[in-house]
């Protein structure tokens, strides 16, 4: 999965349609955009459908915004753990694939609705949060016990360590700086994609 705020990592809207093809093209099999400017709602809508037009294999995840996500042509939505509350939850369309965010000190919802994947992290340093604390790639395996779905780690993932926390237990991984602040992005996509082809991975 590569992770992407279109209005904050990119300096426009072109940039960011050009780098998300490149990435789909390269084997990136999930995209989950993520949004810092909660304005701009015709234009993000227009952008996943013209994504899911051209690259109709590709999966779109939604970050929170259930209305664009409901509306648009994108595949799922991911919420984050302290709205994962069944009044918000029910508010999503059933043909979305729904994930969710979890940390080591979580415990499993007790209501009615069951996410199809988890985002665990923040494993290892990141960038994008730096003043949260790593937990470290052996408190995957913990998550794991505790929960049946799926698990992609985040924080801090590159191709250096993607083998690493596949060891640990992940499912997959979950990527934004690692990637998009690479010099040469489409190599790395290369290289973590096959990594994670050796076990059939979440990408």
């Amino acid at each position: 999965m590569l992770v992407v705020d279109m209005y904050k990592d990119f300096d426009n809207r072109n940039k960011a349609e050009i780098f998300i093809s490149m990435a789909i093209e390269s084997g990136v099999n999930i995209i989950q955009l993520r949004d810092t400017q909660k304005n701009k709602y015709k234009e993000k809508l227009n952008i996943i459908n013209k994504i899911k037009n051209i690259y109709p294999k590709s999966n779109i995840i939604i970050n929170s915004d259930i209305n664009l996500a409901n509306e648009s042509l994108a595949d799922g939505i991911h919420i984050k753990e302290s709205e994962w509350k069944n009044d918000i939850v029910k508010q999503i369309d059933q043909r979305l694939v729904i994930g969710k965010s979890t940390h080591i000190n979580s415990m499993p919802s007790i209501n009615e609705y069951s996410p199809d994947y988890l985002i665990f992290g923040t494993v290892f340093s990141s960038k994008s949060h730096p003043r949260i604390r790593p937990v470290g790639a052996e408190k995957i395996s913990i998550i794991k016990k505790k929960y049946i779905y799926p698990v992609l780690a985040i924080g801090g993932i590159n191709e250096k360590n993607t083998s690493k926390v596949i060891k640990a237990g992940a499912d997959g991984v979950a990527i934004k700086s690692g990637i998009i602040e690479r010099e040469n992005p489409k190599k790395i996509i290369t290289l973590i994609k096959n990594i994670l082809m050796k076990k059939n991975d979440i990408y």
